[in-house]
């Protein structure tokens, strides 16, 4: 195609052939190779956009069932997955895994059952993001906090939430979609 352009454009402007077959051979030559490195240079810019400005990344996921006498440190799963953009949240163990670098924000909304309290830890890798309890004494009544974080996490890194149990005995966190594990990414960097 391109020599085909050359070819016709050289026809086109009206002047007289001057430069022979191989002169005309030779310029096709260096415009192929321009266009061969312009090419290149596209595809890579292409990979270079993708690592800078990743799709968006993004989940909420919610508790299904009330988890009675919750363990020291158990995870927990939120096995009703409503938005997974980036197939970044694993229902199979409650872990989010980041596909990229960058500033995220993390939500935890945590409902007890009457009578017990709930508590739970974000982490990254094991390390503490943060906490939040949900406790009422009067036995009759829910109480629902909400945990708000935004961290640089790295990418391969995982988030998950944890029982703490450090407020009762026995911890129970209420489901039906009362409790939820949510975030996003705000921006790669």
């Amino acid at each position: 195609m391109l020599k085909c352009f050359v070819f016709m454009l050289f026809l086109g402007t009206g002047r007289s052939a001057t430069l022979d077959t191989q002169d005309m051979l030779q310029k096709i030559d260096q415009l192929t190779a321009i266009s061969d490195q312009l090419t290149a240079r596209v595809a890579a810019l292409e990979v270079n956009k993708r690592a800078f400005f990743p799709g968006p990344v993004a989940f909420h996921a919610t508790l299904g069932n009330t988890i009675e006498n919750v363990g020291d440190h158990q995870h927990i799963v939120f096995d009703n997955v409503i938005t997974n953009i980036g197939g970044g949240y694993s229902p199979v163990d409650g872990h989010f895994t980041a596909p990229v670098r960058g500033a995220y924000a993390f939500f935890v909304v945590l409902t007890n059952t009457p009578g017990h309290s709930a508590s739970i830890q974000l982490l990254r890798n094991g390390g503490w993001l943060g906490s939040v309890l949900a406790d009422d004494e009067s036995n009759v009544s829910y109480t629902t906090s909400t945990l708000a974080v935004t961290a640089q996490i790295e990418a391969g890194d995982q988030v998950w939430v944890q029982n703490e149990l450090k407020f009762s005995a026995q911890e129970q966190i209420d489901g039906a979609n009362w409790t939820s594990f949510s975030g996003h990414l705000i921006q790669a960097n």
